[in-house]
């Protein structure tokens, strides 16, 4: 369901992604902002690192991950609606976040919906970010995993077959 189907993420990828979330757990801003530097700057030799997209990829694959372990997967005739709110409840509106912030949410959002029009448009608008979009980008989506992984949700409900 995530964001694989449209370009296989490495093991490279992977493991990066891995240590900017362990990074961002860490709260090792330098080394965070060095790595995230590292992958979005071009060029760089091929293989020498992995691509920027495919790291991207794999964290908006990871915080879809994420959700549906933690809440589920839709079942038929149901979709995800994300419903960003502040600590105290108000919500938050989408338009006013930062243009990075805003491309998470709404691919997480697609990928969640699987409203595939809707991913393919996000993926390829990615690929024509500049340089600080793309280092935005990446560091909020690092964020935003982090965020998932550590927010204590409550049980699914129960379901009930009849």
């Amino acid at each position: 369901m995530g964001s694989n189907a449209r370009r296989p993420t490495s093991s490279s990828a992977a493991t990066l992604g891995g240590r900017l979330v362990q990074l961002v757990g860490d709260r090792d801003a330098a080394r965070f902002s060095f790595e995230v530097s590292r992958v979005c700057a071009e060029p760089h030799p091929v293989g020498e690192r992995p691509e920027y997209g495919d790291v991207l990829a794999w964290v908006v694959d990871a915080i879809v991950g994420v959700v549906i372990a933690r809440l589920g997967a839709a079942g038929p005739g149901e979709r995800f609606i994300l419903d960003l709110r502040f600590a105290d409840g108000g919500y938050v509106d989408v338009d006013a976040l930062p243009a990075s912030a805003r491309w998470v949410l709404r691919t997480v959002s697609a990928f969640l919906a699987e409203d595939h029009a809707e991913v393919e448009q996000s993926l390829a608008a990615e690929q024509q970010f500049d340089l600080t979009m793309r280092a935005e980008t990446l560091a909020d989506a690092v964020i935003w995993l982090d965020f998932v992984l550590d927010v204590d949700l409550p049980d699914p409900p129960d379901v009930t077959i009849g």
